[in-house]
């Protein structure tokens, strides 16, 4: 299965994204995308962004949630 990745800056988070627990947004976004619209995700993030990793088959659902979420 391909893969494809999306990645959010970190400094571009806007309310209610709290910068400052990025293991609590992480959870929240991948759960978001598990329980919304069934994309299972593998999130990781460093000090400037957060990647996402998704089947580049279900890259339509998941932009179009985190669209939804105000990351994208």
């Amino acid at each position: 299965m391909e893969t494809s990745t999306i990645r959010i800056a970190i400094r571009g988070l806007n309310e209610p994204w709290d910068t400052s627990r990025i293991p609590a947004v992480l959870d929240e976004i991948e759960a978001s995308l598990r329980e919304e619209v069934g994309v299972p995700a593998r999130l990781t993030a460093d000090s400037m962004t957060i990647a996402i990793d998704v089947a580049t088959d279900r890259l339509p659902d998941a932009a179009a949630l985190l669209r939804d979420l105000g990351l994208i």
